[in-house]
């Protein structure tokens, strides 16, 4: 079994490690702050004794001058040291942050969405951001380089101290061994106070920024939430300053009780030292020399002591760190699944056996025994009201959520065998809540920053094809204007049905051989949808397609339509197979027919 000691010069090496990997001269900077630190205090401790005993003994002016000269030269070359170092240092350690925080955001776009879309996740996202600003790699190597550094000046410290007098020393142990105790008790309260507050702190900063969210601000004004966002971000801060008022009562006992234990210390020193000096056993240099060592001390033990209990509980967050890159998940566990090299895509059969779903940590099923096959280059329907089941349906044939029961096919594969991110590349999806980004309409549609004449023609060709034409022939950049203004103030503010066709072709480019549509036209208007499906038509034509729809009209031209209610497959056949059975299906057809006409 591994001893604390081992485990701690372990988590050690390991920051070392990564600290070497990612950029050799953050560890240069930082033996240099070893040795720029560690002699700092000698120049005034020393100089200051020399000076005082030559003025005091008639020694020649000259020599004065040279000690003053030595003792604030040498502290300006110190100083210089120090800043030139921390200029250094200051501009690295922005760059490991930027390091660390692109790990967490690669380890977020890596993680599944049933993961990712839960609570505790998202707290997890917010510790180690958090932690990635402080208790870091580069923090604990650079404490562990530190207090070497402080070691060695209180070691020649305390052999100065030592050496006018032993009662000294054993003031300092004391004072250190209490200074232990006050820090150790601040930072197991200070990691309590994280811990307890972390979610009221993440609805403060969610509430915080909806004052701010673009995508929000017309919503909250037409509707004049402006008061309620505003009371609940003070709600929010109410409870989070419960927390605060606690933290900050504990800690100002602590600090009054720090200071108390300095000033004690300070006041045995001097007696201390003003006994030796009456009676005539330490010269006024001497003295001179044991307050400044005694300054020293203070500032040396202190931050050696915060540096040891620091390191600990800098491990205790790193730790939380590698947690969260090692995270694993449901995908991850099969790392050797079935490659797409190894199905046919050229004939794509996707079967739902007895598939139920809940959704994680709920009772309640949103689909029931659903049963289905989705052949090749057909055409389904999904249809019925909201809470029917149809965006869970979808959700479940591109894995963001795995079923509760059964089990869903493509080829005869059970899909959890499949390699998740090439399984992925079999759909192009439109979403009912889709999202565009903040960049470039061409960085939107092809996910890159550049393209070729080639693709660009047909990213063109796609656009016009989907009423989308005429307004990009009005954009002074064409594909390379900025989609809203969030990130560049000459962006555009696209309109709902524009931000929607924009996401259509965004699919079709993609070119995948199953093409999701849920709810694709839900933002046009009535001329425009039909027009939409017009294409729909012509351009899924070969290529299996799944129609998730409450506007029943829309499905006519579909192979194959299934009706849910209820989280249940209630009906399913052709158009004409369901109008002449009279079911659920016809009177959906007839209460949205005034609508068509």
């Amino acid at each position: 079994m591994k001893t604390e000691k081992s485990v701690r010069l372990g988590d050690l090496m390991i920051s070392f490690r990564e600290i070497w990997n990612y950029d050799r001269k953050l560890l240069l900077i930082m033996v240099a702050d070893i040795i720029v630190d560690a002699v700092s205090p000698f120049p005034s401790i020393i100089l200051a004794g020399m000076i005082v005993d030559s003025i005091v003994g008639g020694e020649e002016f000259l020599r004065v001058i040279l000690y003053v000269a030595l003792m604030f030269g040498g502290n300006f070359l110190i100083e210089a040291a120090r800043t030139l170092l921390n200029k250094v240092r200051e501009y690295q350690v922005l760059k490991f942050v930027n390091h660390l925080n692109n790990e967490i955001n690669s380890k977020c776009l890596a993680i599944d969405f049933e993961q990712f879309n839960d609570a505790a996740f998202q707290e997890r996202v917010h510790f180690v951001g958090t932690m990635a600003q402080g208790n870091n790699y580069l923090n604990n190597l650079t404490i562990a380089f530190q207090t070497v550094s402080q070691f060695i000046t209180l070691m020649g410290i305390i052999v100065i101290m030592t050496m006018l007098d032993i009662w000294l020393l054993l003031a300092a142990v004391v004072m250190i061994a209490l200074q232990a105790a006050l820090h150790l008790a601040r930072i197991r309260y200070n990691r309590k106070y994280n811990f307890d507050t972390m979610n009221e702190r993440r609805k403060v900063t969610y509430a915080a920024q909806l004052t701010r969210d673009i995508e929000a601000k017309k919503d909250i004004q037409a509707f004049g939430m402006e008061g309620f966002i505003l009371d609940k971000v003070a709600a929010f801060q109410k409870k989070l300053l419960a927390f605060d008022r606690k933290r900050i009562q504990i800690g100002g006992v602590i600090e009054i009780m720090a200071q108390l234990l300095s000033i004690s210390f300070q006041a045995t020193a001097y007696v201390i030292l003003g006994i030796e000096a009456f009676r005539g056993q330490m010269s006024i240099g001497d003295f001179t020399k044991g307050i400044s060592s005694l300054i020293n001390f203070m500032s040396a033990s202190t931050f050696l002591t915060m540096n040891i209990l620091n390191y600990g509980d800098g491990i205790f967050y790193l730790h939380k760190y590698k947690s969260f890159l090692k995270y694993r998940t449901k995908f991850d566990k099969m790392p050797d699944g079935i490659a797409l090299d190894d199905i046919d895509l050229n004939h794509i059969e996707i079967e739902f056996r007895n598939v139920s779903f809940r959704y994680p940590n709920s009772t309640s099923f949103v689909l029931k025994d659903i049963n289905l096959i989705i052949r090749d280059s057909e055409k389904l329907a999904v249809v019925g009201y909201n809470g029917a089941g149809k965006t869970s349906f979808a959700l479940l044939l591109t894995r963001m959520y795995d079923p509760t029961e059964g089990a869903i096919y493509l080829n005869g594969i059970d899909i959890r065998r499949i390699n998740y991110r090439d399984y992925m590349k079999i759909f192009s999806t439109v979403n009912q809540d889709f999202a565009l980004l903040a960049f470039s309409i061409l960085e939107n549609i092809s996910n890159r920053e550049t393209a070729t004449e080639e693709e660009r023609e047909t990213i063109t060709k796609l656009l016009q094809e989907n009423g989308m034409g005429e307004r990009l022939k009005k954009m002074y950049r064409g594909l390379d204007t900025p989609v809203t203004k969030l990130l560049e103030p000459s962006g555009i503010d696209l309109s709902g049905g524009e931000k929607q066709k924009i996401a259509i072709v965004r699919a079709l480019y993609k070119n995948s051989p199953v093409l999701i549509l849920d709810e694709p036209t839900s933002a046009l208007d009535p001329v425009a949808e039909h027009e939409i499906y017009q294409k729909f038509r012509e351009m899924s034509d070969g290529r299996t397609t799944v129609y998730i729809s409450h506007r029943i009209y829309s499905t006519r031209f579909c192979d194959k339509i299934a009706v849910f209610e209820k989280g249940e497959m209630k009906e399913y056949g052709t158009f004409g197979e369901l109008m002449e059975r009279k079911g659920l299906y016809y009177d959906f057809y007839q209460q949205q027919a005034e609508y068509f006409k």
